[in-house]
């Protein structure tokens, strides 16, 4: 069984390797893409969120988790507890680091 990986898939995935190797400007672009294109997806936010968190802007990265928490919330179908609790404790981790 092969899996076929889609343009979102591929974008997210670029957008991701760009931050965990430091190229925060391409990271910085690939994330803008990825909100412009994909509005209702909720990738954007959450490479947005790693990226900011990868910065030190902590605040930012609150800001974008909420947003990814609320594309979940408005399809909770698509998405598990376990899903949405991962990414909520992201955001409360970010949190702590943005308020001294």
């Amino acid at each position: 069984m092969s899996l076929v990986e889609t343009p979102l898939d591929k974008l997210s995935n670029r957008a991701l390797d760009a931050i965990e190797a430091g190229h925060f400007k391409q990271a910085e672009q690939l994330c803008k893409k990825l909100l412009r294109v994909y509005r209702k997806a909720p990738d954007g936010h959450e490479r947005t969120a790693m990226l900011r968190e990868a910065q030190g802007r902590f605040e930012e990265a609150v800001r974008h988790y909420d947003k990814l928490l609320r594309l979940m919330q408005n399809n909770a179908r698509d998405f598990d507890p376990e899903t949405v609790q991962y990414y909520t404790q992201l955001r409360d981790q970010a949190l702590a680091k943005a308020t001294p």
